[in-house]
């Protein structure tokens, strides 16, 4: 089958939305399925990959890393109608994914939309307005979907909130991205501390995720101050809250054990995994939270806040622990597993055998159930309306 994937983000940009689009393309076609990728341009970028159209963007003020494409390139609207597409996938209700809506509808074909993010948790980043805008959020990805001819989750738990926005279009529950654990199992760890002048013998923690506010690092840092001098941070990730982030660990006494270590390619995060001793997850606005799972296959024992989809990754007091938002809490978690290395290294055998059933062959098996059967089913009452 020929599928088009429309997101506004995609690579060279690292995120978990990149990450699920790449793998999901990468698996689509191993099997013999055709995939085109509608992205915005990114300065300077070159794609090797023919099947990836690129839309020119303009960068909004104060985010020159995520370009805003404007979705009308007369060539490439022509050539999608010689593409012969089966069915559309948006991974993004936006701009991209407002063009999805119209090939779709204009094609007459089964529309899919995966809902990677809990939208109105990024309302700040609105300009001006910031969090004024979380209703318009909610109630313009609600509309969103509603388009839709199917909405896929990550987690049961999202299914019963989109039903509480208002939204109306069938939902399945299909992960956005799966983890391949043979991946894991060939880190090279032996590099990392050395290269960050880690001790050797330090307890080392390890957040894997963008510097920005919805990530709750503040939060975390506050719960390492209290924490004994031979436990060390390592935050691999950037984002606009570095800086911010960097003078909070000079305050609070902790710059030199906690390490900025910048944004890192796919494999030396998963080096980074394997030199660390705990995973540490702040976040509450996850909608899978990758960098949970990546962790779990590691085979680490992660301490997260409650909060989005982690409660369904991490089970509380077997593959890590699960504590409320609060820097005490937090802190006594992790304090807990320092002290406790058999605990923590069983946790992450248990962590390790959840994550395999949670593998990118078994997403892609049922990215093509969700596909064949829409196809099938042919033109949808919704698209015969328009």
């Amino acid at each position: 089958m020929n599928v088009g994937f429309f997101t506004d983000s995609y690579l060279p940009r690292r995120s978990g939305v990149v990450h699920a689009v790449e793998a999901a393309a990468r698996g689509l076609r191993e099997r013999g399925h055709r995939t085109y990728i509608f992205a915005p341009a990114y300065p300077g970028h070159v794609d090797a990959d023919p099947d990836v159209l690129r839309f020119p963007s303009i960068a909004p003020p104060g985010h020159p890393d995520f370009p805003l494409a404007v979705p009308y390139a007369p060539t490439h609207l022509r050539a999608i109608r010689g593409f012969e597409l089966d069915l559309v996938h948006s991974h993004t209700p936006f701009l991209l994914g407002g063009l999805g809506v119209w090939v779709a509808r204009t094609l007459k074909r089964p529309l899919v939309f995966t809902y990677h993010t809990l939208y109105a948790e990024y309302a700040h980043y609105a300009p001006l307005v910031g969090e004024l805008t979380r209703p318009f959020v909610i109630a313009y990805t609600t509309a969103y979907c509603n388009r839709c001819d199917r909405v896929l989750v990550s987690v049961p738990s999202l299914v019963e909130l989109l039903r509480q926005y208002g939204v109306r279009t069938k939902i399945d529950v299909v992960p956005s991205v799966g983890v391949d654990l043979a991946e894991f199992a060939q880190s090279e760890p032996g590099g990392v501390r050395a290269g960050f002048r880690i001790p050797a013998d330090a307890l080392l923690l390890l957040f894997v995720g963008r510097l920005a506010r919805e990530k709750g690092v503040p939060l975390l840092l506050d719960a390492v101050a209290g924490l004994p001098q031979n436990v060390w941070l390592l935050l691999v990730g950037d984002g606009p809250e570095r800086r911010e982030l960097a003078a909070q660990a000079q305050r609070l006494g902790l710059a030199e054990r906690v390490v900025f270590a910048g944004e890192q390619d796919h494999a030396h995060v998963v080096d980074a995994l394997g030199a660390s001793d705990l995973f540490v997850f702040p976040s509450q606005t996850e909608t899978l939270g990758l960098a949970v799972l990546e962790a779990m296959a590691a085979g680490r024992a992660v301490v997260a806040v409650e909060g989005g989809a982690i409660p369904e990754m991490v089970r509380d007091g077997e593959t890590g622990r699960l504590v409320p938002p609060d820097p005490a809490a937090l802190r006594q978690a992790i304090a807990d597993l320092v002290d406790a290395p058999a605990l923590r290294r069983a946790m992450g055998d248990r962590a390790r055998s959840l994550a395999a059933s949670r593998s990118q062959a078994r997403v892609v098996d049922q990215l093509l159930a969700v596909y064949r059967e829409m196809i099938a089913a042919g033109t949808t009452p919704a698209q015969a309306t328009v």
